[in-house]
């Protein structure tokens, strides 16, 4: 089964950038058409649940995104809009799509027949849960058993170990605009856990929300943990449910293009990733 990214191009002017991150792993939009032909039902399997952001298998979080992937999800494609939203949350129910993760609804950002992309409810505490997709609330035969653990980091990718990294106004470092030592950059993130003051399930916090370190909060450049005083925010994106940001002074002596991975000393985003750095 093919599993494409489908989050869309990356745009690079700042008011592109922050729509791109509102819908991060959604932004090929497409009409609302329905099909002509009825199609069977949701077909999907374990294996094919995957972390929203680094698109790997393994335990997911509260307040994290996953993708889901199969056949007959959705009637068609559809992404979240301002009108799907209600009371400043993300819909529970998206083109006549609900997931269903133990006893709580998933918040919707993307549905179509193949994929849908889903915000775990924040409430969820560790464990084992079965999720089960539904059209037009009507479940077939397939569910997934998923494991949520207290966090599960990953920062979201413009390709294959590329991360996000955007400046303060809005444009992306690449290898062709790298970051240099001593500037500050901005990473982001999904499942990296409760903030305070907590967000309802499925909220767009309204303004800044940093992460409830009662384990402290890490960014290893190339294997490793940079001064605390370096990571000036880790907390909540204003305005963006499911997702986070970091921002981060690059120390000085920062080496070219050094591996990245962020987290908790026991739960860190996965290795492969580099960020563009060059002196």
């Amino acid at each position: 089964m093919h599993r494409g990214r489908n989050y869309g191009c990356i745009p690079s002017d700042a008011a592109g950038l922050r729509m791109l991150l509102v819908l991060v792993m959604a932004l090929t939009a497409l009409a609302w058409t329905g099909q002509g032909q009825m199609p069977g039902p949701p077909t999907f399997s374990t294996d094919s649940v995957v972390h929203g952001a680094t698109f790997q298998k393994g335990a997911f979080a509260p307040n994290t995104f996953i993708s889901i992937f199969g056949e007959n999800l959705a009637w068609s494609t559809q992404s979240v809009s301002a009108a799907n939203l209600l009371a400043n949350t993300l819909p529970t129910s998206l083109g006549g799509v609900q997931v269903l993760i133990g006893p709580t609804l998933g918040f919707l950002v993307y549905v179509s027949p193949t994929q849908i992309n889903v915000l775990i409810d924040n409430r969820l505490t560790p464990g084992a849960y079965t999720l089960r997709v539904l059209r037009d609330s009507l479940a077939g035969p397939h569910t997934a058993q998923i494991t949520i653990a207290a966090t599960a980091p990953g920062l979201f990718a413009i390709a294959d170990g590329i991360p996000v990294v955007t400046r303060p106004g809005g444009s992306l470092v690449t290898a062709e605009s790298p970051a240099r030592p001593g500037q500050i950059v901005t990473l982001w993130a999904t499942g990296l856990g409760p903030v305070l003051p907590p967000l309802k399930p499925g909220e767009l916090p309204r303004g800044a929300a940093p992460l409830d370190q009662k384990i402290p909060f890490e960014v290893r450049v190339n294997g490793v943990p940079i001064p605390s005083g370096h990571v000036l925010y880790a907390g909540v994106a204003p305005g963006f449910a499911g997702l986070y940001q970091i921002n981060l002074l690059l120390p000085e002596d920062t080496p070219p293009n050094p591996t990245i991975r962020i987290g908790y000393p026991d739960a860190l985003s996965p290795v492969g990733q580099t960020i563009s750095v060059a002196p």
